[in-house]
């Protein structure tokens, strides 16, 4: 027997709203209390889902409501609903409830605004018109599903940002919601995580700093602005910064400017579980917004974050960290002390040979490789100070052209050529046809790596003649590294790449933008070959270009390392 308590569902899909309940909560709770007092029905319960889908039933107070209905003790036997869709949209779903859980149950569901009560509906209302309101329901959901995924890739092809909350850094403009302005209350802490990188730090180090200045964390940041905000940076130790939550701050091309959008996608309209989707199927845009930091400093400190720095929180790091590998096994070098002589001594060894013994020491000191260091840094500078005035002279409208294009091109054609003549050997007999599809698939895949390689070369072309056009060198201000008396950290890793120890004390510089420099040096003096006098005259030492890599190979000579050889070994 039906007792006339009920109990109310009310349901809302997301929107972008901040307060507690919507209107729309409001309204449907208005409408079927007035609904229960007309009919004298007492309403003892109720139960919202504000900001949930109805394409499934992972919603919490349905959850609580349907367990309530299993008990023995329940205070209701009647649901009462706006209407079918605020229940559910999944027509599978909804059908299995009304018509076969909640009989079972002694429940009566009651639908206002499709004029449908379960206690008095006959069988065609609950086995035929309510099938087909449920499946109108979703078929809605699946076209408002559909409308808000093309709306959404045209925003992201446009580069407006659509995500619930604004990157830490950011934050959405009051004009425009897509559109993202700097938070000027956290700049400076995004810039000092990126400056620690590049330093040395760890990101682990650097979560630790933050913590001990008692600066709040991404997640908890926004909860003190208002924001309920659940995803992205998780709380570690009641919200503090973690190592994680660096690295996701580095390598998030958000803080350069650029928009980097659709990641993920859900299985579809009913399933809302996020899979991930491949790199080129990402939405990606430039300068869509003011960065933070430049691009240089941003992949330098993402190069620094695939290398393996010191785990410290010392104030103080090492001038070399994670630019020293060992020439013959490519591993890192590590920092030994050693005491000689009672004074600490440092060195740099092999951690593949510390480690396993499976390599040779390659051991060079500290003191000694700054020395040689800071003298190839006075020989790299006068070599691109040279190198700029005679840039300067170029006419960048018929001078820019990479030779390397019109070879690439050329040898396209020939595969193209030899992929066109294989059918005419086939019908011939010359080759099987298994030899055809061989031959076929390998000539593809060749003129697909060409047309890659033609592409890559064609835009970095247009970046060099760009840069030229606006004046824009990479090495930013060349008189401020030539003023230098010291070497310091922030130098070696904004022109340094990483730094080879060869076993006899052999050191080979890479410097960052080695591509664009050679490709600059072989326009202005049309050769891939320059010397240049070393500081001081004592060497001279020869720049070479060849496959795109622009290296400086200089050996420890006798006037550095035998200085203070004497009797100093690295026991490492």
């Amino acid at each position: 027997m039906f007792k006339n308590k009920a109990c109310m569902y009310l349901r809302l899909s997301k929107d972008d709203g901040i307060h507690s309940e919507s209107n729309s909560i409001t309204n449907q709770r208005e409408l079927i209390q007035s609904y229960a007092r007309k009919n004298e029905i007492e309403v003892v319960k109720e139960y919202a889902d504000d900001g949930y889908s109805g394409t499934n039933y992972d919603r919490p107070a349905l959850k609580n409501m349907l367990e309530e209905i299993g008990k023995n003790d329940r205070t209701f036997d009647i649901i009462i609903v706006k209407d079918l869709s605020r229940f559910g949209r999944d027509y599978i779903g909804a059908g299995k409830y009304i018509q076969k859980i909640f009989p079972q149950c002694d429940i009566r569901f009651i639908s206002i605004n499709d004029n449908y009560d379960s206690q008095n509906a006959d069988m065609s209302d609950t086995n035929l018109i309510l099938p087909i309101r449920n499946f109108i329901n979703d078929s809605y959901a699946r076209d408002i599903s559909n409308k808000v995924k093309s709306s959404q890739k045209v925003k992201r092809e446009k580069g407006e940002y659509i995500g619930s909350f604004a990157p830490y850094g950011y934050k959405k403009s009051e004009e425009n919601k897509n559109k993202l302005i700097v938070d000027e209350k956290v700049r400076d802490i995004v810039k000092n995580i990126f400056d620690m990188k590049l330093k040395g730090y760890s990101s682990k180090a650097i979560a630790e700093e933050l913590n001990d200045l008692g600066i709040d964390s991404p997640k908890v940041y926004k909860e003190k602005q208002g924001l309920h905000y659940t995803g992205g940076f998780k709380a570690v130790k009641g919200g503090n910064w973690s190592a994680k939550s660096i690295n996701r701050i580095i390598e998030n091309e958000v803080y350069i400017g650029t928009m980097l959008q659709g990641k993920s996608a859900t299985i579809n309209y009913k399933n809302k579980k996020q899979i991930e989707k491949d790199k080129k199927d990402w939405v990606k845009v430039e300068d869509t917004h003011e960065g933070l930091i430049s691009k240089e400093v941003f992949y330098i400190a993402n190069r620094m974050l695939k290398r393996d720095l010191y785990n410290t929180k010392e104030k103080k790091t090492d001038l070399f960290t994670g630019m020293l590998f060992c020439k013959d096994c490519n591993s890192p070098l590590v920092r030994r002390v050693v005491k000689y002589k009672e004074r600490e001594q440092v060195f740099y060894i092999c951690s593949k040979y510390n480690k396993e013994k499976s390599c040779s020491r390659h051991s060079i000191k500290k003191e000694d490789l700054e020395e040689v260091i800071a003298g190839i840094f006075e020989e790299y500078l006068l070599f691109h100070e040279n190198l700029y005035q005679k840039v300067q002279r170029i006419d960048i409208t018929k001078n820019i052209k990479d030779s390397k294009i019109g070879i690439l091109k050329r040898e396209k054609e020939m595969t193209q050529n030899l992929l066109s003549s294989l059918y005419f050997d086939l019908e011939e007999k010359i080759i099987s046809k298994e030899e055809y599809q061989m031959f076929r698939g390998n000539y593809l895949e060749k003129i697909t790596k060409l047309n890659e390689n033609i592409e890559y070369r064609r835009k970095k072309q247009e970046s060099v003649k760009e840069r030229i056009k606006n004046n824009e060198m990479w090495l930013f201000d060349l008189k401020k590294y030539k003023a230098l008396t010291k070497l310091d950290r922030l130098s070696v890793v904004m022109l340094i790449d990483k730094i080879l120890i060869g076993e006899n004390k052999e050191i080979e510089v890479v410097f960052n933008h080695q591509e664009e420099v050679g490709f600059l040096e072989a326009i202005a003096n049309d050769k891939t070959e320059n010397n240049v006098k070393c500081a001081g005259g004592k060497k001279n030492h020869k720049f070479l270009l060849e496959d795109n890599k622009w290296q400086i190979p200089l050996t420890l000579v006798e006037g550095v390392a035998q200085k203070r050889a004497e009797s100093e070994v690295c026991y490492g």
